[in-house]
């Protein structure tokens, strides 16, 4: 009897255990995707170099699951589109309901998406998250002759540390390679904005500028209509996206060594 207790007992665990969220602490379940960005990024279709290279970026889905659902729908009524970039802030409260909830839209992109973590996604266990989902913070990857430099430059949730955007590893990736013509950095936080570490906002941008082939750095965070800056009217585009709670993106065109931005609505 003692037995048969324990068996049905362990059987009744095992079936609820890892499936439901059961507490905004937990960082994954049965359900749970892994490595998001690398499978994501393994299935971008080849591109030779030099081509023409349209990209849809927006930001700041945060709950806004019916507005995730329309970006989704529209970009899919589309036949121009190489891949999508959800430029930060996936979550509002870093909880993985939400995070499983936007992938789960996501998903049904029928062109690549790659996500960059946002400042939202670092709150709770948001960080662990993330990094569990969709992979490290800090990447890049290549793609018809450009080289993407997604990294996080939320440095607030970092305690405004000086480590945050990391300079360093931004130095060993703004680099050319084989076949690399260009180079295009993405992140959640704007150097300008009051999220940004302000000690490393110079020396960011700077980085940036003598960069050889940096064509822009993109970024969202501000829900508001686009807007693009260079430091002291020179120098590369500073891009800061709408978001995806204003049913807004940017589309990004790359040719000839050329960037172009365009604001868009769903």
């Amino acid at each position: 009897m003692k037995s048969t207790f324990l068996a049905c007992l362990v059987a009744v665990l095992l079936s609820s255990c890892n499936v439901n969220e059961f507490s905004p602490n937990q960082k994954f379940n049965a359900d749970s995707p892994t490595d998001v960005n690398a499978k994501e990024i393994s299935t971008l279709p080849e591109k030779v170099a030099g081509s023409a290279i349209r990209i849809a970026v927006s930001g700041d889905t945060q709950r806004k699951y019916n507005e995730a659902q329309l970006f989704v729908d529209h970009i899919n009524s589309r036949n121009d589109i190489d891949f999508v970039i959800l430029n930060g802030d996936i979550s509002d409260f870093g909880l993985l309901l939400e995070f499983q909830g936007i992938y789960k839209i996501y998903s049904g992109l029928r062109v690549p998406f790659i996500s960059v973590i946002g400042n939202h996604d670092q709150l709770a266990n948001g960080y662990d998250v993330y990094k569990r989902m969709f992979g490290q913070t800090n990447f890049t990857f290549n793609y018809g002759g450009v080289k993407f430099v997604c990294h996080d430059s939320n440095s607030r949730e970092h305690g405004f540390d000086g480590t945050i955007p990391d300079l360093a590893w931004l130095r060993d990736n703004l680099k050319m390679e084989n076949g690399i013509n260009n180079i295009v950095a993405l992140s959640h936080v704007p150097p300008t904005d009051g999220d940004f570490d302000k000690n490393l906002e110079q020396p960011y941008e700077d980085l940036f500028n003598t960069t050889p082939g940096m064509l822009a750095s993109i970024h969202s965070h501000q829900h508001s209509p686009d807007v693009i800056y260079r430091k002291n009217d020179t120098g590369i585009p500073f891009i800061i996206t709408n978001a995806i709670v204003n049913r807004a993106y940017t589309i990004i065109d790359i040719s000839n060594g050329q960037l172009h931005a365009q604001a868009e609505g769903f």
